[in-house]
């Protein structure tokens, strides 16, 4: 954003600080509603797990989009709750956003194929990462 970037001691403090910073708390929420969300999630018809797998969620390789970002690695999903808006370009303010508005703007799997039911059960599991 027209900086010049952080030299070693600012890089070593900004990451001390990041560092000690708290994990999210990610809320609670009905326990059969996040495994029915769960199992949107690992289901081939939403294709969230094809990126975002693996412990922190996200399979560490960079993706092609469409739009204002043609490459980037694929985000953790853990805080999720806590990191609104999303995207790059904070484009959508919320998660029922990014899964039915912004995500094939962006190349995401298509929650089109999702039924509101599923959309809000899978949105529940992902606010308890």
């Amino acid at each position: 954003l027209g900086g010049f970037g952080l030299d070693k001691v600012q890089t070593a403090n900004l990451s001390a600080y990041v560092e000690m910073l708290p994990a999210p708390r990610p809320p609670t929420r009905d326990a059969q509603t996040v495994a029915r969300g769960k199992k949107v999630f690992d289901s081939a018809e939403a294709g969230c797990r094809s990126c975002h797998d693996g412990v922190n969620y996200a399979d560490g390789e960079k993706h092609k989009f469409s739009g204002t970002l043609a490459e980037s690695d694929t985000p953790s999903l853990i805080g999720l709750s806590a990191s609104a808006p999303y995207f790059h370009d904070g484009s959508a303010a919320t998660l029922e956003a990014l899964l039915r508005d912004r995500g094939a703007v962006h190349g995401m799997g298509d929650a089109s194929k999702l039924s509101d039911k599923q959309v809000a059960e899978l949105i529940t599991f992902l606010e308890t990462l």
